[in-house]
């Protein structure tokens, strides 16, 4: 896993120039042991720091930035006694500006690091960033140390916590089925539970008029292959093939690509009879995933499945009752599979983690307050003062509040301290239940939310493994292949059999080295 890192980097030196802004200040500071009074803002009441320090942050941006200086930033300064530098990266630009930045040394105090791959472990055997887990407490950091245990251990590597998860999710529950509920309910059906109960329900879907038109232009289940993979993501959870995940384990001890997975050829046998019944739209082939989530929300499928929890909102509502006033949706718990298996596949259960610079390691108050300034961050009450600042920043300049929902005001959309977060709350803290969703929309992302962890959901086993060579060099091209005849085979231009063939071939041309190399890799990192 060694590597020298100006080799590594060298790519990414070529890209871009080092960003100065964001070279750590080296400060230190004393800790008060009291409670310094609320800043001039309103805001609640922060520890006292006797001395201000430089903090510097490095976060991808996926919009417009916010303003160097603000009244967001002012609040957050006087909070914790800092000079803040908040530099947001394009997204598209981020790797390679985060390579620079690391060859060059010069650091952010607060790095936001978005996959466990092969660069990240090579950093830590370099020793470019430092162990946390002397540093976490449930008195300094409380909100850090109830981060499950699961989720907290994609941030160890060799005994050691080297990153903070961002926006970490307390039990990873992520896609699942949606089904028309007025559809069930006109049609006189019960909510399937087993893999023959959704066909038998999607078929009468599909021919049975549910919405009521006197037309044949419903189907079933809304399932894509037009977006470079295989879509309707959860549906598979219960033969634990889905698609949401890259890798899934078997019985017999080893792990899979999804494609290649044992149970898949199962999977594909479902999705052949599917299609061969009018379950599937004829389209499926070119269907892009946008096509079949509005043909969901309009009228036009019964079941979709690439919806996690918070992807049911208010929006997306709001258009689907514009088509049909009685539109309802509700979340299918997942199904009992063939053998006797229930569960949906779980997400990672973080969006990417922040690290802290080994240079910091002798500036230990530094440490302390870097934490803490991402420990309130997470603070998950929403009535607590500290959520307000950090989400919508001061009462009456930033946001009015009224009735227990919170609103923005101009000054608070261009500049309240929401704007310059590294991360947050565990998002089913604040969003299975927030004041300012309908409840409508609290109600079903609370359904969704216990259906997807319904059974035994699973997560990717492969999180933290890195790909072999041999899955770099061929892995992609390969699955691409793969992926191509599945769907001659479900869209029935090929017979059943000829996956078969295209699995030998996958393995021929290299499937079965990417097999044998990453099990052995998960063998290895079992005992890590």
């Amino acid at each position: 896993m060694k590597k020298n890192l100006a080799i590594l980097l060298a790519s990414g030196l070529a890209a871009t120039s080092v960003l100065s802004a964001c070279s750590p200040s080296g400060d230190t500071e004393k800790s008060g042991s009291g409670t310094a009074a609320a800043p001039s803002s309103g805001a609640a009441a922060a520890p006292q720091y006797e001395k201000r320090i430089k903090i510097s942050a490095m976060v991808p941006l996926w919009g417009a930035a916010p303003p160097d200086k603000s009244s967001g930033i002012k609040m957050l300064e006087e909070r914790y006694n800092m000079d803040y530098s908040y530099v947001p990266v394009a997204a598209a630009d981020y790797n390679s500006k985060l390579g620079v930045v690391i060859a060059s040394g010069e650091i952010p105090d607060l790095t936001y690091i978005g996959a466990l791959n092969e660069n990240w472990y090579s950093y830590l055997d370099n020793g470019v960033f430092l162990p946390l887990e002397q540093y976490i407490n449930e008195k300094d950091t409380p909100n850090i140390a109830k981060i499950q245990e699961d989720t907290m251990n994609l941030m160890k590597y060799k005994g050691h916590i080297y990153a903070i998860p961002r926006n970490p999710s307390q039990k990873a529950a992520a896609h699942v089925l949606t089904i028309r509920k007025d559809w069930l309910d006109k049609l006189g059906l019960k909510m399937p539970t087993t893999y023959d109960e959704l066909f038998q329900v999607a078929k009468q879907f599909a021919d049975n008029d549910p919405d009521g038109n006197g037309k044949n232009d419903t189907y079933g289940i809304a399932v894509h292959a037009g977006s470079g993979g295989l879509g309707g993501v959860a549906l598979m959870g219960a033969f634990k093939t889905p698609t949401n995940i890259a890798w899934s384990s078997h019985t017999d001890g080893k792990i899979y690509p999804i494609y290649a997975h044992p149970n898949f050829r199962l999977s594909l046998e479902y999705l052949v009879k599917l299609y061969g019944s009018g379950i599937l739209s004829k389209d499926f082939v070119i269907m892009k995933g946008s096509q079949a989530e509005d043909d969901f929300l309009s009228g036009k499928a019964g079941i979709h499945g690439d919806f996690a929890w918070n992807a049911f909102t208010q929006e997306r509502l709001d258009k689907a009752r514009a088509v049909n006033p009685s539109f309802q949706w509700a979340a299918i718990p997942a199904l009992t599979g063939p053998e006797g298996f229930q569960g949906y596949a779980m997400s990672a259960g973080i969006s990417g983690f922040i690290a802290i610079p080994a240079s910091l390691g002798k500036d230990e108050a530094k440490v302390k307050r870097l934490l803490k300034f991402l420990d309130d961050q997470m603070q998950p009450d929403m009535n607590s003062e500290l959520y307000k600042l950090w989400n919508y920043g001061t009462a009456g300049q930033h946001y009015t509040e009224a009735g227990g929902k919170m609103a923005l005001s101009e000054l608070g959309n261009k500049e309240s301290p929401r704007l310059y977060r590294i991360t947050g709350a565990p998002g089913e803290l604040t969003g299975l239940n927030n004041p300012n969703d309908s409840k409508d929309i609290q109600d079903i992302r609370n359904e969704a939310y216990a259906a997807a962890l319904k059974g035994t959901p699973y997560r990717d086993p492969t999180l933290k493994l890195v790909p072999t060579a041999t899955m770099k060099e061929k892995g992609t091209e390969l699955n691409k292949l793969l992926f191509e005849d599945i769907v001659k085979v479900i869209s029935g231009e090929r017979p059943l059999s000829y996956y078969d063939q295209a699995l030998a071939s996958w393995k021929a041309k290299g499937g079965q080295q990417i097999l044998d190399e990453m099990n052995q890799a998960y063998k290895e990192s079992q005992g890590q």
